[in-house]
């Protein structure tokens, strides 16, 4: 006989945290650096690099930053956690040494926090009252979608050159700068609930029909 817990086996509902949080930063990093310079996802398989100066993004941690946070609907568990998720960010090519340096100073600027702020509120699906009003007449609303997760920046590290020899083994400029971002998201799960409670009245006096001493 195998021995259980009691619970019905959970459906776990958490959002793209790593999507949400590379789509931010690729969306700032293009705000930031020149029109024509790409920026990748790093460690893709068969994808050859560009013809130029590019960027690479490479998730390297996701660090918990504070103890999260529980609470709940009617039969619902909502595990509120907020984490530093650190993205290496790589610039190759002519004026590589350059764009680290809008991205730190931008990155760590009270602009940057403004730009993710408004990127989450531009991507938000719709509150409960916004689908109502949106609805035509005679119509019920469509289901809502759940929040994504808030990315905003924390800080960056110090850049560095980091020695790069390409294919034809000549040097090109390589810079590297780690940055630290702040994903604060809602993990939900059913949480069994009871509707209603039964009460049934106990004797407790003993056989004899007196009180037990």
């Amino acid at each position: 006989m195998v021995e259980t817990s009691g619970y019905p086996t959970a459906s776990v509902s958490l959002p793209p945290v790593t999507a949400a949080t590379t789509t931010a930063l690729r969306t700032f990093l293009q705000t930031i650096l020149p029109p024509d310079l790409p920026v990748l996802l790093a460690r893709q398989n068969r994808m050859a690099a560009p013809n130029g100066p590019f960027a690479l993004m490479a998730l390297l941690m996701h660090q918990p930053i504070a103890t999260s946070a529980t609470r709940y609907t009617a039969n619902t568990r909502i595990i509120l956690q907020q984490q530093d998720i650190t993205v290496q960010v790589s610039l190759f090519g002519e004026g590589a040494a350059d764009n680290v340096q809008r991205i730190s100073t931008l990155f760590q600027n009270g602009w940057a926090a403004e730009f993710f702020g408004s990127f989450h509120e531009n991507t938000s699906p719709q509150t409960a009252s916004d689908a109502a009003s949106d609805a035509p007449s005679g119509t019920s609303p469509p289901p809502l979608s759940k929040p994504p997760p808030r990315i905003a920046p924390l800080y960056a590290g110090p850049a560095r050159q980091i020695p790069f020899i390409n294919g034809e083994r000549q040097y090109e400029e390589q810079w590297q700068i780690d940055l630290h971002l702040q994903a604060s998201f809602a993990l939900s799960l059913p949480q069994p609930m009871a509707s209603a409670a039964r009460l049934a009245l106990a004797d407790v006096t003993s056989p004899q029909g007196s009180p037990s001493a």
